[in-house]
């Protein structure tokens, strides 16, 4: 899932920036409950930042990730992935995060690491170049070699609001993803669209296998 479209919602609405972001954390709840609570699926990858985001030079790097640390925090708070036996993995290439987003990122991952019913992995600074220069460091000698010491498995379903790129996320495990966009900003996003977009998958997926059998 690509959180797209929080600075849209911030103009569209009049809001300032920091409370369109916190907003938009809010839908890493809804996926996980939505797809690994409810059985769809064992992985959830949700796109919050890639390493070029902190190259940016508007001011929405600082409100994403403040919005970010709300979100982590809450989520310990609560013990939202431990009482769901949810597994949460934080990745980030950049080496850039606040240091108060890296430590609640560690906390979350520790209190969740023995679990298995599903896992949700947030991209904080993922950077495709270094996952790939990663795998290749590591002398593989043929593409499935490659293919197994990347970070990600094939994916079947890309998600993202109001319009479809990959924007620097793990595109080698895509090539047969079904991409759905959702008319809407990423804070505005409910079950309903989710449910929505899973039946047009479903849909979508079951005539594929029809057409090339």
């Amino acid at each position: 899932y690509m959180p797209d479209g929080n600075r849209r919602f911030a103009r569209a609405k009049g809001v300032p920036l920091s409370k369109a972001y916190s907003l938009g954390g809010k839908t890493l709840k809804l996926l996980t409950d939505f797809f690994i609570a409810g059985r769809k699926a064992n992985m959830l990858i949700y796109h919050a930042l890639s390493e070029h985001t902190y190259s940016r030079i508007d001011e929405s790097t600082g409100p994403i990730c403040k919005a970010a640390e709300n979100t982590f925090r809450d989520l310990l708070k609560e013990d939202f992935f431990a009482r769901r036996r949810i597994r949460f993995r934080a990745i980030d290439h950049s080496g850039k995060l606040p240091r108060e987003l890296d430590r609640l990122s560690k906390a979350l991952e520790t209190s969740t690491r023995k679990f298995d019913r599903g896992q949700v992995v947030v991209l904080l600074g993922y950077s495709l170049d270094k996952d790939i220069a990663r795998a290749l460091s590591q002398k593989p000698r043929s593409y499935a070699e490659i293919r197994s010491k990347l970070l990600f498995p094939e994916i079947g379903l890309v998600i993202r609001p109001t319009e479809m790129r990959p924007s620097g996320g793990p595109v080698y495990a895509m090539a047969q993803a079904q991409m759905i966009t959702l008319d809407k900003f990423n804070p505005e996003i409910s079950m309903k669209d989710l449910a929505r977009a899973w039946r047009d998958f479903l849909a979508l997926k079951a005539y594929r296998v029809k057409d090339n059998p």
